[in-house]
């Protein structure tokens, strides 16, 4: 269990000469989320690396995510950068093989949720990388009805690089495809949906689409023509575009080499659909940060995953990626006994950044279902105004170290905390704490003088 002192109560020290210790104990709250927020030079750092080594003192999991470079420097953790140079990532394709949480399916749709984020796709280009990345589980033998194919091991590149020369594909089933298969296979249908690529069948289907085209204005034409000139000029363009269509569709059924020709037409729209959403994968993982490279990490109870060299965008898409991972594995092995222990903390790093308004939005769901699984939502951040009201009124407790004076009002209307309490607020001396105890439905806050 863990119990972290905050400090001592100022109202206890000033009104009753009593030294009373505040403490955070999560296992005594509504829940184990946690809002630590502080402008610059309020110790909002230290605070923060301070409350992290209580817990990984009390064995609890910790995965921190860095944007500054700054919470290294907690005991027992371990630290990786992420960027191009190193290249350690996620593979955006590995799964949960627990058959409840939807496989290939589900995943496809949360990467397209998380390529929604990061650049515009139409609906044309939101179809096709959903079909080409179920078209790349199923090439691995992965079947979104069939859980049982949900197992596989995880491979780095180097191993994946060496399968592929040796042309060693059963063994490469074994293993989950990655962000490179994903691209690999959409090249190869590029190519095929090209025009004078390497699929004869596809050429002629859209010589057959263009001819056919010509037929139905002609057609047009000749229902709107009044002149027997025109009439016969038109009927005899129609009969020859006829005949086109016929000796194209001729040729399509002739050159047709799977079977599977038209349906990946219909799949893939047309090449440069296809092209602009290769476009986006490759600015997907422009930073490394899908690469089948885990972090060195180890056996570590707190992992810190530095990831200040990553754009902003790329930061959101690292962090939801990693929160769904987590959260997945923590559902899979199911509630907590008591249902308020808390086995694995998040700490987000300037976290109003990655919130959305989006309900289904993976740190909404942390923060509204993940109390009973054992998780902890830590956030940190320089205003606490920035955060969504559902967060702000659900949090187990609340730290202040010190706000801006153009943020004073609007925190006191959203948290609640009174302009006295605010005033005693001295960076490094003296802090506001809220924690939100069950039965107590808004308790206030009080003036914590720092330990």
């Amino acid at each position: 269990m863990m119990k972290h002192y905050l400090g001592l109560s100022e109202y206890h020290l000033r009104q009753k000469q009593q030294e009373y210790p505040v403490n955070y104990e999560p296992e005594k709250l509504i829940n184990a989320h946690l809002l630590v927020c502080g402008m610059s030079g309020t110790g909002k750092s230290y605070q923060s690396r301070q409350l992290l080594g209580s817990a990984v003192g009390a064995g609890i999991e910790v995965d921190v995510f860095d944007v500054h470079d700054e919470l290294d420097g907690i005991a027992g953790a371990k630290a990786c950068r992420y960027s191009q140079a190193t290249g350690y990532g996620y593979n955006p394709l590995a799964l949960s093989p627990d058959p409840h949480t939807g496989g290939p399916a589900r995943q496809a749709e949360y990467l397209l949720g998380l390529v929604r984020e990061s650049a515009q796709l139409g609906i044309r280009q939101d179809m096709v990388l959903r079909n080409l990345i179920l078209d790349t589980y199923q090439l691995a033998g992965i079947y979104p009805d069939n859980p049982a194919t949900w197992q596989r091991d995880n491979i780095t590149e180097a191993g994946r690089r060496q399968l592929r020369e040796a042309r060693n594909w059963v063994a490469l089933k074994q293993y989950y495809p990655t962000l490179d298969d994903l691209k690999d296979y959409g090249r190869r249908k590029l190519i095929a949906l090209t025009l004078g690529g390497d699929n004869p069948c596809i050429t002629a289907l859209e010589q057959l689409t263009r001819h056919y085209k010509r037929l139905s204005n002609l057609q047009g034409k000749y229902a709107k023509a009044s002149g027997d000139g025109d009439l016969d000029k038109l009927g005899k363009q129609i009969a020859t575009s006829k005949e086109h269509c016929t000796g194209s569709y001729t040729t399509f059924i002739e050159a047709m080499q799977t079977g599977r020709e038209l349906d990946d037409l219909l799949k893939y729209d047309s090449a440069d659909t296809l092209a602009s959403v290769l476009q986006r994968l490759e600015l997907l993982n422009s930073a490394g940060i899908f690469r089948a490279n885990p972090p060195p990490f180890g056996s570590a109870l707190a992992r810190v995953h530095q990831i200040k060299s990553l754009a902003s965008e790329q930061q959101t898409l690292f962090v939801k990626l990693r929160l769904q991972a987590i959260f997945e594995r923590h559902k899979q092995a199911g509630a907590t006994r008591s249902g308020t222990e808390l086995r694995h903390v998040i700490f987000l790093d300037e976290a109003h950044k990655f919130f959305r308004k989006d309900n289904d939005d993976i740190i909404n769901v942390v923060a509204r279902e993940a109390r009973k699984f054992g998780i902890g939502l830590w956030c940190a951040s320089q205003n606490p105004t920035d955060f969504p009201d559902s967060f702000l009124t659900n949090v187990g407790a609340t730290i202040i170290l010190g706000l801006h004076e153009s943020h004073r009002q609007m925190a006191a209307s959203k948290l609640g905390i009174s302009r006295e309490t605010l005033k005693y607020i001295r960076p490094k001396q003296a802090m506001a704490v809220q924690l939100r105890r069950d039965g107590l439905a808004s308790p206030p806050f009080g003036n914590v003088v720092v330990g």
